[in-house]
């Protein structure tokens, strides 16, 4: 089934806030993009407000979970950042200010090199390369770093019978606001995803969305929203082309490997969200995850891999309640394989619906989002 999705750009009206973790200490920092989970609850909240609970629009969209929300990027209103993958290293001291530096480890790694080869690799200052964490690129061909702007207010709790400050009690929100600049004209933070069907009526799914939800409709996500926080607003929506770039990908990876490497096909899956695994008993996968939990056969063997780990909180809205705390693999991580040349074309067809559909637990909130052979790996190998 053809997977359809629709780009949809949202405009932050006010600083927002979306806690790492549980606020358990006073400072906490928060997230640098809305997770598909927050904005579908938006959407959810919008949804309740105007049609209810048991409108068959609603239950198709958030019990049927006709529709996928994907994570959403802080951009610059037309396309999103890159979310550099846990292959990436650049200068240690200087990152990507050092433009030359930057450099993908995954080849090496498939080719079962030295470790030296990384360990001896160095800037032209003269730095060795280090692990860029959690960094957005402009684009693939843009080497600038694109993280959107923090700011930390302060606030002290407020007795209620006093009416007045309480002794010891001071706490902070980090939130994301939009960078300043010297321009009269006022600049926005804006946030970048996409809403996914493999629905046969997925046109008449958003066309319906679009009813409901309108442009220019206002959306509360995230900490502090009775404090001005957390505001949005729909800035524009569009369809996006149905054709997949698939193919180019797979041969230009495979294209970095010689004719000996080549009675193999290599391929790699990087998580664009983070992913939720888990095995038999109901445990988190992690470290432990296996060509099996992709979906992939016996013939598959994973030879790389760059993980992280994350815990993911929540709240549930609709009961008041938080969610409970799920360990994920991180997004940014990377996942090297390899197969007998001769099995390559079901491996294709495999990846391809992974692409579209996802991989793992709670799909419909943003997770398990995939790319097969990144053209980043190809392009700073």
């Amino acid at each position: 089934m053809l997977t359809q999705k629709m780009k949809y750009v949202l405009k932050a009206e006010a600083p927002i806030a979306i806690l790492q973790s549980r606020a358990t200490s006073q400072f906490v920092k928060t997230l640098d993009y809305l997770p598909g989970s927050a904005v579908r609850g938006a959407f959810a909240e919008i949804f309740i407000n105007k049609i209810g609970t048991e409108h068959d629009l609603f239950q198709r969209i958030f019990v049927s979970e006709e529709i996928r929300f994907s994570d959403f990027l802080p951009g610059d209103r037309t396309n999103a950042p890159l979310l550099l993958p846990a292959t990436a290293a650049a200068c240690k001291r200087h990152g990507l200010a050092h433009e030359t530096s930057l450099h993908d480890r995954l080849f090496e790694r498939l080719l079962a090199r030295e470790q030296s080869n990384m360990e001896s690799r160095k800037c032209s200052c003269g730095e060795r390369l280090d692990r860029l964490a959690g960094v957005y690129m402009q684009s693939l061909e843009a080497r600038v770093k694109a993280n959107p702007r923090r700011q930390l207010r302060m606030h002290v709790g407020i007795s209620r019978p006093r009416g007045t400050a309480t002794h010891g009690q001071l706490f902070s929100y980090d939130m994301l606001t939009a960078k300043p600049q010297l321009e009269k004209e006022k600049r926005h933070l804006y946030f970048i995803g996409t809403l996914a069907s493999d629905s046969p009526n997925a046109d008449r799914l958003f066309a319906e969305v679009e009813k409901i939800v309108h442009n220019r409709e206002h959306l509360s996500i995230g900490k502090a929203r009775t404090r001005g926080l957390g505001e949005l607003s729909i800035d524009s929506r569009n369809m996006l082309d149905a054709e997949s770039d698939f193919e180019t990908r797979w041969q230009e990876f495979t294209g970095k490997f010689s004719d000996q490497e080549k009675r193999f096909c290599h391929f790699s899956i990087t998580l664009n969200s983070h992913l939720i695994l888990k095995d038999a008993l109901g445990r988190p996968l992690l470290s432990a995850a296996a060509p099996g939990d992709f979906g992939l056969g016996d013939e598959v063997q994973m030879v790389a891999k760059f993980l992280s780990k994350a815990i993911v909180a929540g709240w549930n809205a609709a009961q008041g309640l938080p969610k409970p705390d799920t360990a994920v693999l991180a997004r940014g991580s990377v996942f090297g394989f390899r197969a007998p040349r001769e099995n390559s074309e079901e491996i294709k067809t495999k990846l391809r619906a992974l692409e579209m559909s996802g991989v793992g637990e709670r799909r419909a909130e943003g997770f398990g989002q995939i790319t097969v052979c990144h053209p980043f790996h190809v392009k700073y190998a």
